[in-house]
């Protein structure tokens, strides 16, 4: 919310920056997804935003230990649908970040699709906005996408709150720079895992050049500047009685370590986002997959980082 009031003032007062904001912040068309018309999800969870489908039959059906039947509900479902929810409320509640559904470019997706598959890995997230139509016909409405593998267990493994993230960062940024999308999403675990956070010293200005090619360990590199420019200062999980069905608690951490940087850094990221499209006349909605993964965009977020912990 407090993104929204800082633009629409810029906006009122720069006339020419609403403009350039009206030709590059655009509104997502809904597309027709492809990947699951081979998929034959027969069962359907529905809690809030969240649609999960899935099957108890053939390759994608779940595997899992606990008892499920067409008729209950597996737990294991309502463990993945526990921890999304409560990861979302975490998100909005705490970390203070806008809804990917209330984002300007997913205003077309009713809501968040969750597909629990034979999946190569244990989750993929997308940033198109998507009708899906399942192998026997179904037609799923429009929403923003989450693969989820069949043999995921949420009790111990933190991948639906992780690719939930990624749908945030893609609903203020464009970047798909790996060191920055899964270093990101993989240090916003920790308040899931029972590990104590790790950081190092960093001094400013940051040269970022030995993170560009890392993924899930450059989780290191942002934990660092979090402390630093939070001084170390926590943020309280106020979603503390959110349980699996087991009675596990879902958050094994009672605060974030750095967590009021997500905020900030993703604005920030968000004008530079916006700064580019301007530079390439391209309007958010259609940055390709190569651009989006640029290495050229490196540096540029490197200098958003230093501008902001400065």
């Amino acid at each position: 919310m407090r993104r929204i009031v800082f633009i629409l003032l810029i906006s009122l007062a720069m006339p020419s920056f609403a403009n350039s904001l009206n030709r590059v912040v655009k509104v997502s068309p809904c597309v027709r997804g492809t990947q699951l018309n081979q998929h034959d999800l027969t069962e359907h969870y529905h809690q809030g935003i969240f649609n999960i489908y899935y099957t108890l039959q053939g390759d994608d059906a779940i595997k899992s230990t606990l008892p499920v039947s067409s008729t209950n509900t597996s737990e294991v479902i309502r463990d993945i649908a526990t921890q999304l929810t409560s990861a979302n409320q975490f998100y909005q509640q705490d970390l203070h970040l806008i809804l990917p559904l209330k984002q300007t470019i997913y205003r077309q997706a009713q809501q968040i699709n969750v597909f629990i598959i034979n999946l190569n890995g244990m989750g993929r997230a997308f940033d198109r906005v998507a009708y899906e139509t399942l192998k026997s016909g179904e037609k799923i409405p429009c929403g923003i996408k989450i693969m989820l593998s069949n043999h995921l267990n949420p009790l111990v493994n933190p991948t639906p709150a992780h690719e939930l993230f990624h749908l945030y960062q893609y609903g203020y940024t464009m970047f798909k720079q790996r060191w920055y999308l899964e270093g990101m999403a993989h240090w916003l675990e920790q308040v899931f895992k029972p590990e104590q956070s790790v950081s190092i010293n960093l001094t400013p200005p940051l040269n970022c050049n030995v993170w560009y090619q890392q993924n899930y360990q450059a989780s290191l590199f942002w934990q660092s500047i979090a402390n630093y420019y939070t001084h170390n200062a926590p943020t309280t999980v106020s979603v503390k009685k959110a349980k699996y069905s087991n009675q596990q608690p879902v958050f094994k951490q009672p605060v974030m370590e750095g967590g009021a940087f997500v905020q900030p850094m993703l604005n920030a990221l968000a004008k530079l986002s916006i700064q580019v499209s301007l530079d390439n006349q391209r309007p958010n909605s259609q940055w390709s997959e190569s651009q989006q993964h640029d290495p050229v965009d490196n540096a540029k977020l490197c200098d958003s980082i230093n501008q902001l912990i400065k």
